[in-house]
């Protein structure tokens, strides 16, 4: 999902006034991070947690809502590893348009992998006329999950005039970029926030749950936009990390900080709930929110501090982080696969068994990558 976590050797530049990645350098917490990334993304794509907080209120409801809100951290996470890994250090603008095209062509590939190995398990037939109209409009609980990828792609295309602008010793259009950006995306959906919160007092609901109050003005709407923030802010925070720079609050702080935007995320997620009359998706609706722009901030921070070491959990994560992309593309199709048979368990809705089923579907797709791998040609499916 995101380059890996160490480094080949790459022609350096001058960057002024930037700590730039040395080759071969590695960051263990890196890994980390996009293990603790791909795992929500599993748990939050494949569960059977009862969360119908409108009709079936109950602390357990309550607190499987609260939980599987944890996921909206997941995506952003690779965004933010993304901007770590490459807004610090050099590039080929050569290689950088390849990588483009192989996105493109990964994504596409994909999605008629995906689709035709589905069909049998979920049932569906397609004329071929439909099978082609599903793949253009990325079919919902089938291929949806690869807008990931798309909005990659989006960044990767903006990518040079950002790192043109992030190297520069004058930070004043960095600055003014990430300003305009948190602004029309974060800012946004921060108004929209405050909207309808106070809808939901007046008992009112004139808006959408996310309205543009820029219209037209807002250049950032049309993608998924908010990928930019969570970009340079990964990049600005391992610029920080690797000259030791930055004061990382204490262990007792910085989880706090990540609790209260939970909970706050939580509340908004009950407020929205009774509003609409239908239980709001903090994970997907989350992204965008900045309860989970601090909370995914913190969960990058405090990963930080992870030191490598010998041990098989050390190894595995190495194993995991080097292979969330093969993980992401194949979990759909695990899951999907499992999921029926995982309900049939008496014990399928309990929150500790869905925490493990998530880990589950991780670990088999991971296995199946792993063995797709050592096949020639398959391999390339893999490969950035």
């Amino acid at each position: 999902m995101a380059t890996g976590a160490s480094f080949k050797p790459v022609q350096t530049a001058h960057l002024e006034g930037i700590s730039q990645i040395r080759p071969r350098e590695r960051f263990v917490y890196l890994d980390l991070i996009k293990t603790m990334a791909i795992y929500l993304v599993c748990f939050y794509h494949f569960n059977a947690l009862p969360i119908d907080i409108l009709y079936h209120p109950s602390f357990f409801t309550y607190l499987n809502y609260g939980i599987l809100g944890m996921a909206s951290a997941g995506v952003p996470l690779f965004f933010m590893v993304n901007g770590a890994l490459m807004l610090n250090r050099s590039y080929s603008l050569r290689k950088h348009v390849y990588r483009i095209i192989m996105i493109c062509i990964l994504t596409v590939v994909w999605g008629i992998l995906t689709l035709a190995v589905l069909m049998p398990i979920k049932g569906d037939s397609y004329t071929a006329v439909q099978f082609v109209k599903a793949l253009i409009e990325w079919k919902q609980y089938r291929i949806n999950h690869l807008w990931f990828l798309q909005t990659l792609v989006c960044l990767y295309i903006l990518f040079p005039l950002i790192k043109e602008i992030y190297d520069k010793k004058d930070k004043g259009p960095l600055y003014f970029f990430f300003g305009a950006a948190f602004l029309l995306t974060f800012g946004n959906v921060f108004l929209s926030n405050l909207a309808n919160t106070a809808e939901w007092v007046m008992k009112v609901n004139y808006l959408e749950k996310n309205y543009n109050f820029f219209n037209n003005f807002n250049v950032f709407n049309g993608f998924y936009a908010f990928s930019i923030v969570y970009l340079l802010l990964g990049g600005w925070l391992q610029a920080k990390l690797q000259k030791n720079r930055f004061r990382r609050p204490g262990n007792p702080v910085l989880i706090g900080i990540i609790l209260i935007a939970l909970i706050a995320l939580f509340g908004y997620g009950l407020i929205m709930s009774q509003s609409n009359g239908e239980v709001f998706d903090t994970v997907f609706d989350g992204y965008d929110t900045t309860m989970t722009l601090i909370f995914t901030a913190g969960l990058f921070i405090l990963s930080s501090r992870y030191k490598q070491s010998k041990s098989r959990l050390s190894q595995g994560i190495k194993i995991i982080g080097s292979n969330t992309l093969g993980i992401y593309f194949i979990h759909v199709i695990v899951g999907w696969f499992t999921l029926p048979y995982y309900k049939l368990l008496p014990f399928s809705t309990n929150l500790l068994a869905n925490l493990i089923y998530g880990a589950a579907v991780l670990i088999l797709s991971l296995g199946i990558v792993l063995l797709l791998k050592k096949i020639p040609v398959v391999k390339l499916l893999f490969r950035l």
